[in-house]
């Protein structure tokens, strides 16, 4: 004879042998195998618990098992409570029911609770649409799905049915699935989300949810339909699409809309901050006369040698920004306006001494610049406005000069 196989938690160790003596004196054998935790018993399996035994965490489990709850004092209102969270039947330690209940389960074991017929036209229906369908009951647990679903997580329709989601998915996925389906049937309606989904392939895939509770005739929630769509193609375009407008097309580096972004952010972060946050202000002294010795051409290669110059100066702190034509932004984390001064004026002096080559030819650039301790509270377009104006008035001193705004 086959024997049939029960889980039981730790705190029934002892207890269970004074139950299999009860059940193999009406024939019943039995493969007893311990469980520290309840997933590590298979879904649809049946499984003796002890309350105590029982974490919240484990709750979203039960209905994906024949879950018994072993009681010490066994209540009306108590059982119920278990059957409510999944459980399939609660029963105090010395109840006698319970050896009758076991019988009676294990003799139908050999039922299928899922059987379906080829000609269940719903399932028909939803297996010829493409898209991935499941539908779960108010427990969480899955009571049908498509092909198309059981195709594209790598599970047959037997791995899915009766099964929680945690089943399925590996449990920091499975979580926010379960925090949405729970939501969901709070709130009642539709719901649309995106979620990373783990496919037969090993690839994890943006997907967007669809979902929407279904009503029984006194409009309570009976569980919940959803249609699955893969998004991740669409949304590494949109990425793509995004930082281009946020990059600047000739550098590569960012450009003033990246700017205008991170500065809101950097001022968000810095209003209960006593950290400092400043910005220089760089502008390419007489570019005008490289494009007009090498031509446009040879004024692009500059400003990709200046932009690469730059970025091998800055700190891991500090973003450079081209905002301009040939002018530049550095936003300088964690810094004065005097250490952003000093910064400035280092720039400036190791551009005048370092060499480009343009179309083969050695040449020299210079830059001037304008600092400024940024205020999070004040104007930003009062801010750039005074840094600007230091700019022009390191342009008029002379070039090759910084020019720093004391507030």
């Amino acid at each position: 004879m086959i024997p049939s196989i029960l889980y039981f938690s730790p705190l029934l160790a002892s207890w269970k042998t004074q139950l299999d003596t009860q059940l193999s004196t009406y024939g019943k054998t039995i493969e007893w195998r311990a469980v520290q935790d309840i997933d590590q018993s298979p879904a649809l399996s049946t499984i003796l618990l002890a309350e105590n035994d029982i974490a919240v965490s484990d709750w979203p489990l039960l209905a994906s098992r024949k879950a018994i709850i072993i009681v010490d004092e066994w209540s009306l209102e108590s059982s119920i409570k278990w059957i409510q969270r999944g459980a399939e039947n609660c029963f105090a330690r010395d109840d006698e029911h319970l050896t009758a209940w076991l019988i009676s389960e294990l003799s139908k074991f050999a039922l299928n609770r899922f059987h379906r017929t080829e000609d269940d036209i719903l399932q028909v229906i939803i297996d010829a649409i493409p898209a991935p369908i499941f539908f779960k009951d108010h427990l969480h647990i899955y009571r049908g799905c498509n092909t198309a679903f059981c195709q594209f997580i790598g599970h047959s329709r037997e791995e899915v049915i009766g099964h929680s989601v945690y089943d399925i998915a590996p449990k920091h996925l499975a979580d926010k699935y379960y925090e949405a389906d729970c939501q969901l049937l709070a709130q009642g309606g539709t719901q649309r989300y995106e979620a990373e989904v783990l496919l037969c392939d090993g690839s994890l895939h943006e997907i967007e949810f669809n979902k929407a509770v279904f009503t029984g005739s006194k409009q309570q929630p009976l569980g919940q339909v959803g249609v699955m769509l893969d998004v991740t193609e669409r949304n590494q375009l949109i990425r793509q699409l995004d930082k281009a407008t946020r990059t600047d097309p000739l550098t590569g580096t960012s450009n003033r809309r990246e700017f205008n972004l991170i500065i809101h952010d950097e001022f968000s972060k810095r209003k209960h901050s006593e950290k400092k946050l400043s910005l220089m202000t760089l502008d390419v002294d007489f570019f005008k006369k490289i494009n007009d010795k090498f031509g446009h051409s040879g004024g692009d290669q500059a400003l990709q040698l200046i932009t690469n110059w730059l970025q091998s100066q800055l700190r891991s702190s500090d973003t450079l920004f081209r905002v301009g034509g040939e002018e530049f932004y550095i936003l300088m984390r964690d810094t004065d306006i005097q250490n952003a001064f000093k910064i400035a004026e280092q720039l400036c002096k190791d551009m005048a001494t370092h060499t480009f080559l343009i179309n083969q030819q050695s040449v020299h650039i210079t830059l001037s610049a304008g600092v400024i301790e940024l205020d999070p509270i004040a104007d930003l377009e009062d801010t750039l406005d005074m840094v600007d104006k230091a700019l022009y008035e390191a342009k008029s001193n002379g070039r090759n000069c910084v020019c720093p705004v004391y507030l």
